[in-house]
């Protein structure tokens, strides 16, 4: 991977009394994931979260499609993908990296919609040793950056950071193949995206594939053959396998109560939620949460 200098945007807009504060958790930060809770959770970031694979192996669906992330894979969750962790080896380690929409955006303003087509479709990039090695470095940079004292310095030198790492992403996996080789995403790829877009904005409210129909201005049914077509399923199920992997990240990672997840999910009480989870797991909200 080539080592690229980005041009940063303009920073002008950074408020001069925050030059003395450090840089700050909610904008960025990066830790090493623990992976015994990981299993059957959903990573669902408010903007972006980025995993590097440090070793082992997670199984993890990415818009319903299972995928593999295995060691050195470097791995784009934006806000609109639906990826989910189905398991982890024993030796799994990840890196990981959340990223505010500010700094997002002033770090992805320059690259191709292409790009970020690739990321939503696939959000695995494999890298070889020597591109590890670049990472680490990045990494742990990175760290350096968070520990300056000033605010604005750090703001810029991260938000180079990421730019970099985005550009020479892109740059690595631009196709080799001249441009009228490369064959246009399908139109029923293009409706499937975004059904798993509305998935991630209204799932929680909106549980009727007529709704989803409506906003794509399609019938149930004609979603019905796209979804098929994708993976074999019909849209309905994918609305249940959302909420219910959506629940169950709650039940693992809140202390949120049943009458509440309830009420989240716009369920009308919290036996007819207590049926809807145990019809498609085979136990109570309370028992999965116990086990």
């Amino acid at each position: 991977m080539k080592t690229i200098v980005a041009i940063t945007a303009d920073f002008s807009h950074i408020c001069s009394e925050m030059e003395t504060h450090v840089f700050r958790k909610s904008e960025y930060y990066q830790e090493t994931a623990d992976p015994s809770g990981m299993a059957g959770t959903v990573i669902h970031p408010s903007e972006c979260t980025i995993l590097f694979c440090v070793s082992g192996y997670a199984l993890v669906s990415v818009n319903f499609v299972r995928r593999v992330v295995r060691r050195g894979d470097i791995v784009v969750v934006l806000s609109d993908t639906l990826l989910s962790v189905d398991a982890v080896s024993r030796t799994f380690r990840a890196k990981r990296i959340e990223v505010a929409a500010n700094l997002l955006d002033e770090a992805t303003f320059s690259l191709s919609s292409d790009f970020f087509d690739r990321i939503y479709d696939n959000p695995i990039f494999p890298t070889t040793g020597e591109q590890r090695t670049l990472w680490e470095a990045w990494y742990g940079l990175n760290d350096y950056c968070m520990s300056i004292d000033e605010y604005k310095p750090a703001y810029i030198m991260l938000c180079n950071q990421l730019q970099n790492l985005f550009l020479a992403m892109e740059a690595a996996t631009k196709p080799a193949v001249p441009t009228r080789d490369i064959k246009p995403v399908s139109q029923t790829r293009r409706l499937f995206n975004s059904f798993c877009r509305l998935l991630v904005e209204h799932g929680r409210s909106q549980h009727d594939v007529g709704f989803y129909a409506d906003k794509l201005c399609v019938t149930p049914y004609y979603l019905s053959k796209v979804t098929f077509k994708t993976l074999g399923i019909s849209p309905k199920e994918l609305v249940d396998r959302h909420i219910i992997v959506e629940m169950k990240r709650l039940l693992v990672t809140t202390d949120l109560s049943a009458k509440e997840i309830a009420e989240l999910f716009h369920f009308d009480n919290t036996s007819y939620m207590g049926r809807y989870f145990r019809r498609h797991t085979g136990m109570t909200p309370t028992e999965f949460r116990e086990q």
